[in-house]
């Protein structure tokens, strides 16, 4: 095939999901039977993964697949359908109370419109009364805020007597005595409301009677079943998840013909408040919202050995650059290639290129699309080689994933002491952190931003089974630069690679040759951040910092 087409059609590949018409939805899917089992799944769910593994493109195939069944579909992109999240919910001078109610309200609203449209086209056996009487409710939606009231109550009594006695004379007249007796008496009461507000404030929400038409609407449709879908669930302001959540919990999780599906950012997303007395406010994960799948483990490691992960990553990656380039080539009115064999032997000088791109994308499809697209411009009208995957890889950590810490200069000097220590120091790619430390706000940053890869979670050894660790990947466009060089990473935790993949991949306890290889790079989070404070505020004094990496 010619490679000229190919680059010109890698240039009209759509990296974001969002953008995809709904025509290539299902061509560009790369439809994996475990993955596609677990969205199809009955339960209210959620699609975890970070930025780029694909949640819009999984929640949009199934719309696609359950309205080709007949089945009612309302989906909803949180970013796109509701508006600025960021403005007009994250407004300090606004109440929580007020801005939960308007986005609680504004997606119950877009909920009912997509209904409303339904019915208007025929397709949905729905009394257009029940959705009107719907609408109506709305405005009995409310947030509310709860407080404690103290009834005060003031009763004030007095009672006397008093005695009169004397006599009265005017000159001319009889002398006559006075004799009198008297009582006074006095009563108040005052009675009020003082508000007296203690702990924690808490909050309700009132639907009023959204919750029985919304039944109503539902359980009048036809269709077998419900979905509603909800993308992008992570750029609603953390502190009012909890609030859409528990209206998502009373108006559709009891209803059987209904399936949520949530695609979410795992640390960017806030389920539940709980409350004093063990009420709560949102919904339980586990227990009435379960976590179906996360796209950066089921692309990343799920395998047993380096054979089966590699095999996999390698199945995936043909395949999604395969049916995402045919689909192109169709839309430019050229013939697709023939096989995922004649895609990667007409664009790639050899495997190896093509594996070198599954390695710099780090498991995640949106990077492989970018770093292909951008090593096709590089090559011109030749073969893609490893030197233009490199280059691409490159450019595209510099231009996309580096820019994001310019504004948080703590995060980036923590990236730099890592890769300082693991790559440089170590000649690693990879290095162990507590489990409890991994949550840190600016570890999660660096995961969310692609520049840290949680590769396994839980690992644990025998000399000391009870600690438990995550390993962390650094991201290829960290260390690309150095590649082909002596300063290059020689195995990914400074060890034997055989040994330290089998230690990542394998069983939660490891072998004790393989636990040596990996303990030598465990990452002190605490005094590795007391470090760069005082290399912030104290290194023209001489401070130094402590070892921010150990051994066990």
């Amino acid at each position: 095939m010619d490679t000229r087409i190919l680059h010109a059609a890698l240039q009209e590949v759509e990296k974001r999901a969002e953008r995809v018409s709904e025509d290539d939805v299902l061509d560009t899917y790369v439809n994996v039977e475990s993955l596609t089992n677990a969205l199809a799944a009955r339960d209210n769910g959620i699609v975890f993964g970070r930025r780029g593994t694909g949640k819009t493109h999984a929640l949009k195939y199934v719309a696609q697949i359950e309205r080709a069944k007949g089945n009612r579909v309302v989906y909803i992109d949180m970013e796109q359908d509701v508006g600025s999240t960021e403005g007009r919910y994250a407004d300090p001078a606004l109440s929580l109370s007020e801005r939960a109610t308007r986005l609680v309200v504004d997606v119950l609203g877009i909920v009912h419109s997509q209904m409303l449209d339904a019915a208007f086209e025929g397709s949905v056996d729905i009394q257009i009364g029940v959705l009107d009487r719907m609408l109506d409710h709305f405005q009995e939606v409310l947030v509310a805020r709860e407080t404690e009231q103290e009834d005060t109550r003031t009763d004030r009594s007095s009672e006397g007597s008093n005695t009169d006695l004397g006599v009265d004379w005017t000159p001319g007249r009889m002398p006559s005595m006075r004799v009198g007796t008297g009582s006074t008496s006095e009563a108040a009461r005052e009675a009020g409301v003082r508000t007296r507000q203690t702990g924690v404030v808490r909050h309700r929400i009132h639907f009023g009677g959204v919750t029985q038409s919304m039944r109503q609407a539902i359980e009048a449709d036809e269709a077998r079943r419900f979905w509603l879908l909800i993308d992008e669930w992570s750029s609603i302001p953390i502190e009012l998840q909890p609030y859409l959540a528990e209206m998502l919990r009373r108006l559709f999780f009891g209803i059987p013909k209904v399936s949520v599906r949530i695609a979410a950012i795992p640390h960017r997303s806030e389920w539940r408040i709980a409350g004093d007395r063990g009420d709560y406010i949102g919904v339980e994960v586990g227990a009435e919202l379960f976590p179906l799948l996360d796209l950066d483990e089921f692309v990343v490691f799920p395998a047993r050995n380096r054979e089966e992960q590699a095999r996999r990553s390698l199945s995936f990656f043909r395949a999604l650059l395969f049916r995402h380039i045919s689909t192109a080539l169709v839309g430019m009115g050229e013939e697709p290639p023939e096989s995922e064999d004649d895609l990667i032997g007409s664009l790639f000088t050899q495997v190896t290129s093509f594996q070198e791109v599954i390695r710099a994308a780090e498991g995640v499809p949106r990077d492989a699309l970018s770093i292909v697209g951008r090593a096709g411009l590089r090559a011109g009208g030749s073969k893609v080689a490893v030197a233009h995957v490199r280059e691409a890889a490159s450019q595209l950590y510099i231009t996309t994933k580096a820019t994001q810490l310019n504004g948080v200069p703590v995060a980036r000097a923590l990236l730099d002491r890592i890769v300082g220590d693991v790559i440089s120091g170590r000649k690693a790619r990879a290095f162990l952190i507590k489990q409890e430390q991994t949550p840190h706000p600016l570890i999660q940053q660096l995961v969310d931003d692609r520049i840290l890869h949680i590769i396994k979670r839980g690992w644990s050894g025998k000399d000391n089974p009870g600690e438990r660790y995550d390993v962390l990947q650094i991201d290829y466009g960290c260390y690309v630069h150095l590649l082909g060089t002596n300063a290059a990473p020689q195995s990914l935790l400074g060890g034997d690679d055989e040994e330290d993949f089998s230690t990542v991949i394998g069983d939660v306890v490891v072998p004790e040759d393989d636990y040596r290889a990996i303990r030598r790079a465990i990452l002190d989070l605490p005094t590795l951040l007391v470090n760069i404070d005082a290399d912030a505020g104290g290194a023209a004094h001489g401070i130094s910092g402590s070892p921010t990496f150990y051994e066990l």
